[in-house]
């Protein structure tokens, strides 16, 4: 913040001087006017810069003053897109037992990131009676602290990053495929959801989702013991369409499909 208050009093007298020395005659204000006007040109970048921050434009900066003395929640998850001929997997969920969702789940954050997560006012997250959980990346921050939070996140430091755990723990460790094939497994990021700060109506709070989209990378082996099974899981697994997804319907029951699934999609 005091970075910010210099480069506007820097980029308040450079323009002074600026306007000054351009509309005056004595060649000393035009040769002072110069060199502010560059030095005035070095303040504007730096503060596009600062306000494009993390990719977000002007949305992060002004979801950063707009939600200044409010407590903003956050989750911060990651998801898996495994595509098999055209169709998505999904897995029912684990709270929501009636719908299938995609593979994956909730950052977690380290012990040590505990003092920079406290700065910025933080604490967990425990409306969806995950008591036990209180290391996840599904908590509320003072809004003031959004650009110090994506900062931190982006770092990757003292936090999960690699999202194997949740594919490990809900289709390996649960016996639904076997560790012989999946006890390594390759993937790589293609997208990322984050719409900034919203108004949540089911959690009746204003709040941040973000998810990482990951694309798992199979062997034909691999790809085998998915549909093998989903056939023999029926009511663990299924493999979904893009329509299905997009419907939020799949074998033809209303409104089993997670409303997240679509982010699979890019939308």
């Amino acid at each position: 913040m005091k970075r910010l208050i210099m480069m506007v009093i820097m980029f308040v007298v450079c323009s002074v001087i600026t306007i000054a020395g351009y509309s005056a005659q004595n060649p000393g204000m035009v040769w002072a006017a110069t060199i502010a006007s560059a030095i005035l040109g070095s303040v504007i970048s730096w503060v596009f810069e600062s306000i494009d921050s993390h990719g977000y434009g002007f949305k992060l900066w002004w979801h950063h003053i707009k939600y200044w003395k409010k407590d903003v929640r956050l989750s911060f998850s990651y998801l898996f897109r495994i595509q098999i001929e055209g169709k998505y997997l999904l897995i029912r969920g684990k709270k929501l037992k009636n719908r299938f969702q995609p593979v994956g789940g909730v950052y977690k954050f380290y012990d040590e990131a505990k003092p920079t997560l406290e700065k910025m006012c933080y604490h967990p997250d425990t409306t969806m009676d995950n008591t036990n959980d209180t290391d996840d990346l599904r908590i509320f921050i003072r809004g003031r602290f959004l650009l110090s939070y994506m900062t931190w996140f982006s770092s990757m430091q003292n936090r999960e990053y690699d999202p194997t755990r949740e594919f490990c723990e809900e289709l390996v460790e649960t016996g639904l495929l076997p560790e012989n094939l999946f006890r390594k497994i390759k993937y790589r990021k293609i997208s990322v959801h984050n719409v900034g700060v919203q108004y949540s109506n089911i959690m009746d709070c204003d709040e941040m989702v973000y998810a990482d989209i990951f694309e798992l990378k199979l062997t034909d082996s691999q790809v085998a013991a998915i549909k093998e099974a989903v056939f023999q899981n029926p009511d663990m697994l299924c493999l979904a369409t893009a329509e299905d997804i997009r419907k939020m319907r799949y074998d033809s029951i209303e409104c089993n499909i997670g409303n997240n699934a679509i982010w699979l999609l890019g939308g």
